[in-house]
């Protein structure tokens, strides 16, 4: 009799412990996987596997945030991946629908070092963000949201999704799919899914920075900064790093002196940089015999032997100020010192992509 009471209590501790193995697996696989999630987030915007796959550390994804426009295709979205117990730190990720002005990728200073991004069709990544540009029939459809506000499309802006990690880096091919596939959707939705990229090709890794040899700057035979451009001490070239992807040539040159001193260079063919070059509300004067057209004074197109080619440079606003300082109430003048930059880059980048040579219009 002894024994059979033993025996049922074995039994059933063996039982409580298995449930509750059970259940702490469970637990586990609820906290720190995506078991028993759902296949998409943000209003089904999102696939919840793209998401996975970007955010590429052990934890559960899960919906922060999401807004959308009644009866539009905008959209903005905030995920989150969190883990409990094996010391991996949350990942959140905010993506949007945007709205942006001209050749925005080499312009402006949202999106920095254009050399140490991924290229693909119509967008590019870095470890911690990304975009992909819309089809131009969507660049009238779709705007974004900012607070509680529609922000509609205008007639010099060009549509984009984009996306912005933070906690950590993103997996970059995925990330491209990720946006490549949500903007698919977004066409979609908005009435413009024409011409439609396919699946990110391969990435050409950016090269590693090295020494920038000041006379031959980012690989350019006998590029080279105006003597203006480098004030001693306060920017003279230090690392450069290019990045030479199929359709997109760029290089970032840090400048040593001044923290956060950067001028960046690019070269692109993808058509869709450049319709948005020309769309942007800027003074468009055209080149000598019918060899291009100058965009403002940073920027160029220039028909070339390969076809139509845009070039432009970016100054960061460390690199602005300094030579703000260092021209006043001097000669050349800050624009001259800018102008004579990109005509010395022009000049460079124009010889080794058989391009005519031109002046840039004062």
């Amino acid at each position: 009799m002894k024994i059979r009471i033993r025996h049922k209590k074995t039994t059933l501790f063996t039982s409580i412990a298995l449930l509750l193995v059970a259940s702490l697996t469970s637990l586990y696989c609820w906290w720190n996987t995506n078991a028993w999630g759902d296949e998409a987030v943000c209003e089904g915007t999102l696939s919840s596997g793209d998401v996975q796959a970007t955010l590429a550390v052990p934890g559960r994804v899960s919906q922060v945030s999401s807004q959308t426009a009644i009866g539009r295709s905008e959209f903005t979205c905030v995920v989150e991946r969190t883990s409990r117990f094996i010391g991996q730190d949350n990942l959140r990720m905010k993506m949007k629908t945007g709205t942006a002005e001209g050749a925005f990728p080499f312009t402006t200073a949202v999106w920095k070092n254009p050399a140490a991004r991924s290229y693909f069709a119509r967008g590019a990544v870095s470890d911690t963000s990304g975009y992909v540009i819309l089809p131009r029939s969507c660049w009238d459809k779709v705007g974004n949201i900012q607070g509680s506000r529609t922000i509609a499309p205008g007639p010099d802006t060009v549509a984009t999704v984009e996306a912005s990690v933070e906690g950590g880096s993103a997996h970059r091919r995925s990330l491209a799919q990720l946006l490549t596939h949500t903007a698919q959707k977004v066409a979609e939705a908005a009435g413009c899914s024409v011409d439609e990229p396919g699946e990110p090709a391969t990435f050409v890794a950016p090269e590693a920075p090295r020494t920038a040899a000041p006379h031959n700057l980012c690989g350019l035979k006998g590029f080279s900064l105006p003597k203006a451009a480098v004030p001693q001490g306060l920017a003279e070239p230090g690392l450069e790093q290019l990045n030479e992807a199929p359709h997109t040539w760029a290089c970032d040159v840090d400048l040593d002196g001044t923290d956060g001193a950067r001028i960046s260079f690019a070269a692109t063919t993808e058509n869709t940089i450049l319709d948005a070059a020309l769309r942007e509300g800027k003074a468009f004067k055209k080149l000598p015999g019918a060899s291009g057209t100058a965009v403002g004074t940073d920027e160029a197109i220039l028909q070339c032997a390969e076809g139509k080619v845009y070039f432009a440079a970016n100054w960061s606003s460390e690199y602005e100020g300094v030579l703000l300082d260092h021209t006043h109430n001097r000669q050349p003048s800050y624009s001259e010192v800018r102008r004579a930059t990109f005509q010395n880059f022009l000049d460079a980048a124009a010889v080794s992509r058989n391009c005519p040579q031109v002046t840039m219009p004062r």
